[in-house]
């Protein structure tokens, strides 16, 4: 390439902190995704060993999915997997990662009594 005299450069550059995994709540692994249960699961032992549940799942285009453990003491993992099974599981390819963010608030109706 020539040293072009007249030539100009434009650069935009951002950056922030990442934590590792890059993902906070949910993780599906497609059927066929490259890193499959078993890398997945290795690379959460060495990385974040004891923070998130692995379930397998039976459709023909999920093999499982991660859920933060943190997300489980607010809800049961069934409630969960069958939320993500009717709103994100159709539109994952057998071949993809997806990272799910879980945003979940409780609320009460009312509280009454002595406390």
């Amino acid at each position: 390439m020539k040293n072009n005299a007249s030539q100009k450069y434009s650069v935009q550059l951002s950056f922030k902190e990442i934590r590792l995994p890059p993902f906070e709540d949910i993780l599906i692994l497609g059927k066929k995704c490259p890193q499959g249960i078993i890398g997945v699961s290795k690379s959460f032992e060495l990385l974040i060993p004891n923070e998130f549940d692995v379930f397998e799942i039976d459709t023909t285009n999920i093999e499982s999915v991660f859920i933060n453990k943190r997300v489980l003491k607010k809800m049961d993992s069934e409630k969960i997997i069958n939320i993500l099974a009717e709103k994100v599981f159709p539109y994952v390819s057998e071949c993809e990662i997806i990272k799910v963010d879980f945003k979940l608030k409780i609320f009460y109706d009312s509280i009454e009594g002595t406390f």
